[in-house]
């Protein structure tokens, strides 16, 4: 007798970005189970047309948690999936509610963060807290927490979930052609507070003081504020492009510079690794757990890393780079996460014979 596929059922607030990557990736990572998308396509966001060969069926919710919750609940049995993979933080807040209020013996309920909002810096103590209760209420109804890093999913267990990393990935592959290097320097992500624009502005009139050639773009848009202060210090925001645009923009640069003040494991770190591109990331605790090198975290050493990176072509500690990229495979990746979701439904299928890349 054939065994049914088991279903996935991945759901997200938003379907652009980062996340909408991550999820992607994902899929690929596990052709053993069939992937089924609720999702909210952010604005500007070709996702997830563009890879909708590898969902079994998709819906947009709409935009607000009580269509998300509308939706899920309309979902839920026409799809009959063995797993919901619940996808940030307000798909995590509704899902988890929507699902468990359903059944007393229903799916398995994964959730990933992608970041947990309470590690917000710089913002509104009382807000962190909020956040903080909002994830510890609904723990009990987490049956696994799968995390982009051991920052996170120790932050996980300590709400009361138990927690897996997988590691996220790339299979984008950018040719960096040979050319001469003329002191580019880049950012990838959205502008807002949590990529940190200020701490950047106060990083490049530093480096400028020696390097005043170097050229500064910021592929991505967000905020208007912030994009005007990044212009103004004669940084150019390109405003958000398309993956092949990113692509090229990082193919032409000399160095990745990643400012975030919180994260989970962000992609353009990983693209711009699998590019070539020498890597200066903040110190920050995420990244720390990712073996990033530990003692960039203020201005003054970020800067000098930097000089450091335009003056050789290489980053201080390369080894830690080389094996932050060598750990963050397609074929790690799907090991780690078939090893999750066996984890919730026992023995799973084995994925079709063919290669992971």
């Amino acid at each position: 007798m054939r065994r049914e596929t088991p279903r996935i059922l991945h759901v997200t607030e938003s379907m652009g970005g980062g996340t909408a990557a991550a999820i992607v990736e994902f899929v690929r990572s596990t052709p053993q189970f069939e992937h089924h998308l609720l999702f909210r396509r952010r604005a500007g966001s070709d996702l997830p047309v563009r890879h909708e060969d590898l969902f079994a069926g998709s819906r947009d919710a709409g935009r607000g948690p009580v269509r998300l919750a509308r939706a899920l609940r309309e979902t839920l049995p026409a799809v009959a999936p063995r797993i919901v993979h619940l996808h940030a933080a307000w798909a995590g807040l509704v899902g988890r509610t929507v699902v468990r209020a359903g059944a007393a013996a229903g799916p398995a309920i994964l959730y990933t963060p992608h970041c947990f909002g309470f590690e917000r810096t710089g913002g509104p103590a009382p807000v962190n807290r909020v956040l903080r209760a909002a994830e510890r209420a609904v723990a009990a109804s987490t049956d696994l927490a799968v995390c982009g890093s051991p920052r996170e999913a120790d932050l996980a267990r300590a709400l009361g979930m138990p927690a897996v990393v997988v590691p996220n990935t790339t299979r984008v592959r950018t040719a960096r052609p040979d050319r001469r290097h003329d002191g580019s320097i880049v950012t990838v992500g959205r502008v807002r507070a949590q990529k940190d624009p200020a701490f950047l502005l106060r990083v490049k009139a530093l480096l400028d003081r020696d390097h005043p050639g170097t050229r500064w773009t910021w592929v991505g848009g967000g905020d208007p504020r912030a994009e005007a202060a990044l212009r103004a210090a004669g940084v150019r925001v390109t405003g958000w492009r398309s993956p092949a645009e990113v692509r090229n923009h990082l193919a032409a640069a000399d160095v990745y510079l990643h400012t975030a003040a919180w994260e989970s494991c962000p992609l353009p770190l990983l693209e711009a690794a699998a590019a070539g591109l020498p890597l200066v990331a903040r110190s920050i605790p995420a990244l720390d757990s990712l073996g990033l090198d530990p003692d960039l975290g203020t201005t003054e050493a970020v800067a000098a890393e930097l000089a450091t990176v335009l003056t050789t072509g290489r980053p201080g500690r390369p080894r830690l780079q080389e094996a932050f990229a060598a750990r963050h495979t397609p074929q790690a990746q799907a090991a780690a996460l078939a090893a999750a979701y066996a984890r919730v439904l026992g023995p799973i299928p084995a994925p079709p014979l063919t290669r992971v890349g």
